[in-house]
């Protein structure tokens, strides 16, 4: 069987990256965090050792995340702007050149367990469909076994109807559907202050990149 994990980001530029994280954070913290969070992501890919892993961009950013990424690392430019367009080109892509099993996650949660992405790929072995719920209303895992560009369709992209659309859109289509452990996407100065609290409660080998990050920007103190 052959696995591929796409993640879903984007050269860490500041003022267009995590802007609704600007304040607190300044937008070059802001674009330091990140590129944190996309670190822990990649360094969650290659733990898991499946036979690829891909880096899905916007148009343009390539050449910077190329002296970012490791040189194991595949990057692929989205055709269009819109994530309806990058899931679907991606998806398809992959499952082109011969992948039995493909994953995206977005590059928002530096924390998130490696069980979610194991249990995703158990569960293409009878769904079609694998999904991980956020607590904001999208999802942050999505895995398929076959291509679906239908999937993708009139979807109220970055609102909470996500999920719930896309569920729809599967039973629609007939496809049946796994969902594994609900977790949250970073976005919010709210998500923020929950991963500070998570972090101290974690080891230190947990999104080391991002606590380096963290380390580096002045916030407010948590509360005990």
């Amino acid at each position: 069987m052959r696995r591929a994990l796409l993640i879903v980001g984007k050269a860490p530029r500041a003022g267009r990256t995590k802007t609704r994280l600007v304040p607190p954070l300044s937008p070059d913290a802001a674009a330091a965090l990140y590129r944190g969070f996309l670190l822990d992501s990649l360094s969650l890919g290659l733990e898991l050792g499946w036979e690829r892993l891909t880096v899905v961009h916007p148009r343009g950013s390539g050449h910077a995340l190329v002296n970012l990424v490791p040189p194991t690392v595949c990057l692929f430019e989205q055709p269009a702007d819109g994530l309806q367009d990058a899931l679907t080109a991606a998806f398809e892509a992959h499952l082109a050149a011969g992948f039995d099993r493909v994953v995206v996650i977005g590059s928002d949660n530096p924390t998130l367990p490696r069980r979610a992405l194991d249990a995703a790929c158990m569960a293409l072995a009878t769904h079609d469909v694998a999904i991980g719920p956020s607590t904001d209303g999208g999802f942050y895992l999505l895995g398929l076994r076959q291509p679906h560009a239908a999937l993708f369709e009139s979807i109220e992209w970055s609102t909470p109807r996500v999920y719930a659309q896309i569920r729809a859109n599967a039973d629609a289509l007939g496809l049946g559907v796994a969902t594994v452990d609900m977790w949250y996407d970073v976005d919010e100065p709210a998500d923020l202050d929950h991963l500070q609290h998570e972090l101290q409660m974690l080891p230190p080998t947990i999104a080391a990149h991002t606590r380096v990050a963290l380390e580096q920007i002045v916030l407010p103190a948590l509360p005990h």
